[in-house]
């Protein structure tokens, strides 16, 4: 009778030991109940056209062919004459949905999210899209309805393709973006006889969303050293081309369209993704339009890798980011409130506006992340002993009023530099508060879980010495 009670003990103490580890390392790092943070001055665009050329690495876009042509003209030309660029660091695991994830809502997926494929919401989120007055979005059911899903109102529109049109190396997969860009085509050629939709298109705070899936499909099907990954490339830089000169063209050329290409991640040369090789991690990075820096030129400038000479780059400033940050930029350009569970740093060089907007700017993003950092303390003190609790000391809540003080008095006095660099250095400790505060019962709860497990096994040897041995009889007898 004792040992089935005994083997269901120990199953349930394992459990609860398995359970404990998901608790301690893949608890969602998400809060929810801050308030809206939003630049209070005029925004440069109207609206923005995002492309995310899914599976897409750096390299192949940047580098030129064997004869000194660019793979891409037209976004090559882009690159050195309108706008700026650079490179956007993805983190593991580089994935579809976690990739979109930090683009649009700025933040990197909780690894939760993993039990569910990466599809649905394992918690809900905000995201530039539903920060947006409209947003209209094209592409694969993988990814649009995740931010429909997550966005409040009816507002976020999406159009996808069926899901067996997926099929990876059925068909040419270049189709799947020739499919996003002939419907965008046929939607805002709709729009000129439907006076409702029309009015929406011209309103501010609009984003049109072109998911790209093709260049990711031939990958995997081809390798992206091959000539199908190549020539979906190109198709994609004469979509985009096209694509841009129609919105110019419907707005008349107004210059209020800010445009972003990206990827969600890269891809390895065996057509792989999802770790962290610089293959798949490294993604490209191209805006421009209103608001947008036009190139800049430099005589020198310094990175680790060698891509700027081998992409024959090294006279136009290169401007790296965090993937997470385009989604503080995006929501920059336009004017909405940044994602709420946004982690990225406004990239200011990517911005052409007044000093005075770059310093409220970054003002709003230290706030929005500030105000994380305070929900997640809140949280963490009231499910802590009062005296077994222990704050992060480098943003007490007069260090955090000094920070705020010391830098709107800045942007009164126009000392916008001072206020800039002050934001960051505000921002880097409140996402290291969070970091400290999201693993604050780390330590205590892996050394609980191992004692109890040694405890455990200790007692589960003394059972077995005890039930199956003479070992305690033979020790009572030479004590006796």
């Amino acid at each position: 009778m004792g040992i089935p009670v005994f083997i269901l003990a120990g199953l349930l103490v394992h459990c609860v030991f398995l359970v404990s580890i998901f608790e301690i390392y893949f608890s969602s790092p998400l809060v929810h109940g801050m308030t809206p943070q939003q630049t209070p001055l005029p925004p440069p665009a109207k609206r923005l056209v995002l492309f995310v050329a899914d599976g897409l690495r750096a390299d192949s876009l940047y580098e030129l062919n064997s004869n000194n042509t660019p793979q891409a003209p037209y976004l090559r030309g882009i690159l050195e004459n309108n706008g700026s660029w650079g490179i956007s660091h993805t983190r593991v695991p580089t994935e579809s949905r976690p990739g979109h994830v930090a683009l649009i809502a700025g933040f990197y997926e909780d690894v939760s999210a993993v039990a569910k494929g990466w599809k649905e919401n394992p918690v809900e989120f905000d995201s530039v899209f539903n920060e947006s007055k409209y947003t209209w979005s094209w592409g694969s059911p993988d990814i649009l309805p995740m931010f429909a899903k997550g966005a409040t109102g009816d507002h976020v529109y999406t159009f996808c393709y069926t899901a067996e049109s997926e099929d990876f190396g059925a068909q040419d997969a270049a189709e799947l973006d020739m499919w996003v860009f002939d419907h965008v085509k046929s939607f805002f050629n709709s729009s000129r006889s439907n006076q409702t939709l029309f009015s929406a298109l011209n309103e501010e705070k609009v984003v049109l969303f072109l998911h790209l899936l093709g260049i990711d499909t031939n990958g995997h099907a081809h390798r992206p050293n091959s000539r199908e990954y190549k020539e979906n490339i190109k198709k994609v830089d004469e979509g985009v081309k096209e694509i841009a000169s129609m919105i110019d063209n419907f707005y008349g050329n107004d210059g209020k369209t800010a445009f972003i290409l990206t990827s969600d991640h890269g891809m390895t040369d065996w057509g792989s993704h999802g770790a962290g090789h610089p293959s798949e991690t490294l993604t490209p990075l191209i805006v421009w339009g209103a608001g947008v820096n036009y190139p800049q030129k430099v005589t020198s400038q310094f990175f680790e890798d060698n891509f700027l000479k081998e992409w024959k780059l090294e006279n136009l400033k290169r401007l790296d980011v965090n993937q997470a940050d385009i989604a503080p930029l995006m929501a920059s350009l336009i004017g909405v409130p940044f994602p709420l569970n946004s982690v990225g740093t406004l990239p200011l060089e990517y911005l052409n506006n007044s000093a005075h907007f770059k310093a409220e700017s970054m003002f709003t993003n230290a706030v929005q992340i500030l105000e994380q950092f305070k929900v997640k303390m809140s949280h963490k003190k009231e499910t802590t002993l009062s005296f077994l609790f222990t704050p992060f000391k480098p943003l007490s809540d007069s260090e955090q009023i000094n920070f705020l003080k010391k830098a709107r008095l800045y942007i009164q006095q126009q000392k916008y530099d001072e206020a800039v660099s002050l934001c960051k250095t505000l921002i880097n400790l409140a996402l290291e508060g969070l970091s400290y505060y999201h693993t604050y019962d780390r330590l205590f709860l892996g050394l609980s879980i191992a004692v109890s497990f040694v405890g455990w096994t200790a007692y589960v040897i003394l059972v077995i010495i005890k039930t199956h041995t003479n070992l305690t009889k033979t020790i009572q007898c030479c004590t006796a």
